[in-house]
């Protein structure tokens, strides 16, 4: 795999599926190529369908092949879990960017946790 800068956009998720039995979901997004190394989007409280537009910057190495995206609803004491989609990284080197919405699945894939609007561009080194 190449090596280089990965900008990843989180721009907006849609259809989460709530978590809270009172209000809607307060979500936040963990992006990461490697469980040590994670970086976060701001909690937004009290929506299903949240709009971030936040920038990350991602250090790519040879070894890292797909990136992660685990959606959580924030709660006082805890989090929930809403969903996690990935995206092979292949997708993003062959065309130096990805443009998409990313599903979350739900277990054994049958139905989707909601999707993620996400924005990637990749500058090889």
């Amino acid at each position: 795999m190449p090596t280089g800068t990965l900008e990843v956009i989180i721009v907006e998720g849609r259809r989460f599926k709530d978590k809270d039995t009172v209000g809607q979901s307060d979500p936040f997004v963990e992006i990461y190529t490697q469980k040590k190394y994670k970086q976060r989007t701001t909690t937004l409280q009290n929506t299903n369908d949240p709009v971030w537009n936040e920038r990350f910057t991602f250090n790519i190495h040879s070894d890292d092949d797909t990136i992660h995206f685990d959606v959580y609803d924030s709660d006082v004491a805890d989090r929930d879990a809403i969903g996690s989609g990935k995206v092979k990284l292949k997708n993003v080197f062959d065309d130096g960017k990805f443009d998409d919405w990313v599903k979350l699945p739900a277990h054994l894939g049958l139905s989707n946790h909601g999707e993620l609007h996400v924005i990637m561009n990749f500058t090889p080194t």
